[in-house]
């Protein structure tokens, strides 16, 4: 083989296995949107990262036993536009989410919905409508 096809097959392939992770992060596939879970419990973490921010809450189960949620939300930079801080929710604080339930994995959703006691909206059709 030529040097020349060597380095072109060398970064095809470097860049169709960077691309593999973008296009299963976009898939949406992971979600069942037809369902929905309605979550109320208490933030135990919140984590600031990209490519998507994400809320654990500690919820009852039909048993009445504790169990976590791990919601998805958008990057933090979307959340930041939407009127968030790192601040906007921190662990204690008291929250219904409502979202779809990931297909695979058992308390695993993406958030459609965040509501905090007070009933306000923090995340959703009402509060985005800044926008």
């Amino acid at each position: 083989m030529r040097m020349a096809s060597v380095k072109t097959l060398l970064v095809t392939t470097l860049g169709l296995a960077l691309s593999l992770p973008a296009i299963a992060h976009h898939s949406g596939a992971a979600y069942d949107r037809d369902k929905a879970v309605n979550v109320s419990g208490t933030v135990n973490a919140v984590e600031w990262t990209s490519p998507h921010a994400w809320i654990k809450v500690d919820a009852k189960n039909e048993a009445g036993a504790t169990v976590t949620w791990e919601f998805e939300l958008p990057s933090p930079v979307t959340l930041t536009r939407r009127g968030w801080a790192k601040t906007t929710l921190v662990p204690g604080d008291q929250v219904t989410v409502t979202g779809a339930p990931a297909r695979e994995h058992a308390n695993i959703a993406v958030a459609t919905s965040v509501t905090d006691k007070g009933g306000k909206r923090l995340f959703g059709a009402a509060a985005d409508s800044k926008e």
